[in-house]
């Protein structure tokens, strides 16, 4: 038998909250974390709004010098790692002293609990990295010339910085990398974490995916690209609003989420509750275009089937559906192609709500947030609801939650897909 990967604990700083119990509570009550944006000058750019976080102090996380030399993004990840291992119960692990190296390197190895740090590995993604970083380097550079440049501007801005820290804050000696896919980075670091599991690579994974990109050319690229939504009526709020016939972009937003993820009987032997399984997962490629998704949804679909044939369940057990759901006129239309190939008519009587419409689009964030959304729907019952949703496009003829309600729910599915034509899809299980 497969070794099963449960959910021990979440993590999660978004612009609905800088914890997942503050987020979860107004994902239910249906807020809005878009607003315009006041760090930079707008006024030459096509899209003026974003979801940014509000209120985060990097000092509980990071003294002045370390958080000098990462970047917002890494701050983002370190907070929602942080929350999500003092959940599992996962402290942070210290060297102890010994009276020779050979004791002292089995000390070291071992964690509360007895848990074996060389077992517990870090796939905390970012699909851009400290973009920041990156352009306050160069412009440093083109002012006052190359030696002008921070000597920790490497360090500072690689992807993979987020899980080297935390792996360094805690000890965790398993696997330790980046994994971006744009969109789907933080859903691909989570299916990846499981395989990983599932294969006995690892014991326990920290899960997840971050990004902080709201920089003037990054809305100048996408805006420019057409991608990005404009408020509606002169009000942001109402800007991202998937399947909605007026629906015109995404909404650019900033956040991360991250997922401990561990071997069932591994969590059980320490006395961790789970939070929920994760049974299944599928990754695929359209192999078609680089920004566009595939026009029938093909490679989505492949994704969903997959992750279902792993969990072996029949796509009648599907209870609710946390989409991918940019807002984007194409992304939705052939997102509901490929939801449709999978469950047929029955797709017009499962629950779909966006968690997009009320903290934009995280970008290499997006997939971890979003599935703690669901975790905490499987957790408690309940659905949080797809706002802005005035007028549902004809073309998207679905089950859109519209306020919250309340579900017996047992299989949930979460999928993303990401620019380059990556796509994956998790199948979470009540635990």
């Amino acid at each position: 038998m497969r070794r099963r990967v449960v959910v021990t604990g979440i993590g999660a700083v978004c612009p609905l909250g800088n914890d997942v119990a503050t987020t979860w509570q107004n994902l239910l009550a249906g807020r809005s974390g878009v607003d315009f944006i006041r760090d930079f000058p707008v006024d030459k750019l096509r899209s003026d709004i974003a979801a940014s976080v509000k209120g985060f102090d990097v000092g509980k996380y990071l003294s002045p010098k370390e958080a000098d030399i990462y970047g917002r993004v890494t701050h983002l990840s370190l907070a929602a790692a942080v929350e999500a291992l003092r959940e599992a119960g996962i402290a942070s692990i210290q060297r102890a002293p010994a009276a020779d190296d050979e004791a002292a390197e089995g000390a070291a190895a071992q964690g509360d609990g007895g848990i074996d740090r060389t077992r517990i590995g870090c796939l905390m993604s970012t699909g851009m990295g400290s973009v920041e970083i990156f352009e306050e380097q160069i412009a440093r550079s083109a002012a006052r010339g190359p030696r002008a440049v921070s000597p920790y501007f490497i360090p500072g801005v690689m992807p993979n910085g987020a899980a080297a820290l935390i792996a360094m804050r805690y000890g965790l000696m398993g696997p330790s990398y980046n994994l971006a896919s744009a969109c789907a980075t933080g859903t691909h670091s989570i299916a990846t974490s499981a395989l990983m599991i599932e294969a006995g690579e690892a014991d326990v994974m920290v899960a997840g995916g971050a990004e902080a990109a709201t920089r003037l050319n990054t809305v100048a690229g996408f805006g420019n690209a057409k991608a990005l939504a404009r408020a509606v009526d002169g009000d942001p709020t109402r800007a991202s609003r998937p399947f909605d016939r007026r629906r015109q972009g995404f909404v650019m937003g900033e956040g991360a989420g991250a997922l401990v993820l561990e071997e069932e009987q591994h969590a059980r032997a320490r006395g961790a509750k789970p939070l929920a399984f994760v049974t299944g997962f599928g990754m695929t490629t359209d192999a078609e275009h680089l920004t566009r998704p595939h026009s029938s949804g093909l490679g989505l679909a492949l994704s969903l089937e997959r992750a279902l044939a792993r969990a072996g369940v029949a796509p009648e057990a599907i209870g609710y559906i946390n989409p991918h759901a940019t807002s984007t006129p194409q992304g939705d239309a052939a997102e509901v192609l490929a939801l449709r190939r999978v469950f047929g008519e029955r797709l017009a009587r499962i629950p779909i709500s966006a968690t997009k419409s009320m903290i934009g689009h995280l970008l290499g964030g997006a997939g971890a947030v979003e599935t703690i959304a669901v975790v905490c729907s499987l957790r408690d019952q309940l659905l949080h609801p797809s706002i802005n949703v005035d007028e549902l496009d004809p073309d998207c003829p679905l089950d859109v939650v519209r306020e919250r309600r309340s579900v017996e729910l047992r299989h949930a599915v979460k999928c993303s897909a990401g620019f380059g034509g990556h796509n994956c899809s998790l199948v979470l299980e009540r635990a």
